[in-house]
This record gives C-alpha cells, structure tokens and sequence, in this order.
C-alpha cells in the first residue's frame, strides 16, 4: 500500500538526527509570525488591539506551521529523500529525539489544539476563520504528501505563497475585528511573494536532490531560468510592497535580496536558505514599521 502512494516500505523505526526543537524548523517560523503580526496591527487600527486574539492565533499559526514542517520530513524521508537526517532506532537515542513513527501522531496532536484554539477563536470574532484556517491545513499537508503532492507538481511556491502569505493575514485581521474588503487580498501581497521565494530558493539548491522523487519549478525550466525567477519575483516583492504600503522603508532590506541572489553565483558562502529567511525576517519587518507609521 505504501509503494502504491509513492512511498517505500519501512523495514524499521528511525530516529531523528537532532531534537524534537530542530524538527519543526524554528528559523522558519517567522514566516508564520511575521504575517499574523502584520494583520493584527491592520485589523486593529480601527477597534484596537485584542491582545489574547492576538497571542492565541500566533500560537495557532506557528504551531499548524511547526506540525507540516514535521510532516514534510516525514513524507520525505518515506519517499526516499532526507537520508542524512535519519538513522536506524537506537535505544539509546534520548526522550528528545524524534522517532519516524511518533511524528504522525505528534502533528496530530498540534492539529487537535490548533482546532480547539480555532474554534474558540471563532466563537469569539469571525467564523470566516474556520473555512481559511481548514485550506491552510489543507494546503500544507499536500505541500509534500502523497506520490502527486503539489511540492511535486512544481505547486510548492503557490501552495507556501498562500498558506503563509495571505491566510494567516486575513486570519489575524478578522480576529481582531475586521470586516470582510477587498483590501484583505492586497494587503498580503508582499507576504505571498516572500514566501514564494524562500520555497523557490530551497527548490534552486535542492535540485540535485529532488531529481528523483518530484519535479519542482527549478527542476523544471532548469537553475539559470529558476534563478532568473527568483530575481523576478524578489523584484515583485518590493514592487508590491511599495505600491501597497506607501513606504520606502521597504527598500531597507534590499541587500539582503541582493545577496541572496549573489549567492548562486558564488561557490562559496552562506546557505542560500539562510539568506532567504534573513531577507523574509528583515523585509517583513520593515512592512511592519511601514504599517505602524501608517496608522
């Protein structure tokens, strides 16, 4: 049954190569914090701020990103990638360490509180947030499930684009009151893009390893025009950001964008991904004093 969705068959359990901490990636939890911060302090600039919605979704947001982070290990080390990050169960690995087949049950865990926290959350502000928070999840367990998982389908930057980018905005902008506009799909813009490119910058690097299992966007037209995409959508970024927020403080973190481009032509350096997440942290946070200036 396994190999018929993609998968291989597991002889034996396996045992993380680090701690339950670096499982769920926490240098990329910004990307959940960073949009929750943002449309909070839109949607509260009229009613003002509700601190608990507030705390209670970011708490929601990072744990349902902390739960398919996990998952994306998961299915990849089934499917044959991830191969340095896991070894053979030892029974001296520690409490701390992951165990493959404990990682379901742990994602399940952080999906049932997320659904407790989401339907108080709900009660308490807009039931518009149960249908969006469900396509969030939705989105992200088929990000890399499955033996067509949109990471395969070369849909990987589409489905992080709107999964952290306008979700999570709008999310927090209903909890904090706000109606329903037009505007909610404009405001996320930037944070859509920046998503976009740090799943394409980790697609650009992984090419090599991906060939076997799934054709991403980089696979597919190839690293010079992946490269080339990225530049374009980085432009985009701050396009975007400028027409949408009115601030130039926005180009404060154009070196970042700079350099993270610079580092593919380079054999040497920083890993592209950690240039990525400084760019997503360092430019999300100006849109963020660019909103706090604004209202």
């Amino acid at each position: 049954m396994a190999h018929l969705l993609g998968y291989r068959n597991m002889a034996s359990d396996f045992s993380y190569h680090s701690t339950w901490f670096r499982i769920i990636r926490p240098v990329t939890l910004t990307a959940s914090i960073m949009p929750v911060t943002a449309g909070t302090l839109i949607g509260s600039h009229l009613t003002g701020l509700n601190f608990s919605h507030f705390i209670v979704v970011l708490i929601t947001s990072v744990l349902i990103q902390a739960a398919v982070n996990m998952l994306n290990d998961y299915f990849d080390f089934m499917k044959g990638q991830e191969e340095g990050k896991w070894y053979a169960h030892s029974q001296y690995t520690s409490f701390l360490t992951p165990h493959y087949r404990q990682v379901p049950y742990v994602s399940a865990v952080l999906v049932f509180i997320v659904s407790i926290l989401t339907l108080w959350l709900a009660a308490n502000s807009s039931f518009w947030i149960i249908p969006l928070g469900i396509t969030g999840l939705v989105l992200g367990y088929c990000y890399s499930s499955g033996r067509r998982s949109l990471s395969s389908l070369g849909l990987g930057e589409v489905a992080a684009a709107i999964s952290l980018g306008p979700l999570p905005v709008i999310i927090a902008m209903l909890v904090q009151g706000a109606g329903m506009d037009w505007m909610m799909l404009i405001y996320p813009l930037p944070f859509a893009l920046l998503m976009a490119t740090m799943v394409l910058t980790n697609n650009i690097r992984d090419i090599e390893k991906d060939w076997s299992t799934r054709r991403t966007i980089a696979i597919r037209i190839g690293r010079e025009r992946a490269i080339i995409l990225l530049a374009v959508l980085l432009i985009l970024t701050y396009i975007s950001s400028l027409l949408v927020y009115s601030s130039m403080w926005v180009l404060l973190s154009l070196p970042a964008a700079v350099a993270l481009i610079h580092r593919f032509y380079k054999s040497e350096g920083h890993n592209p991904m950690e240039l990525a997440a400084l760019h997503h942290v360092a430019h999300s946070a100006v849109i963020i004093s660019a909103i706090i200036l604004m209202f």
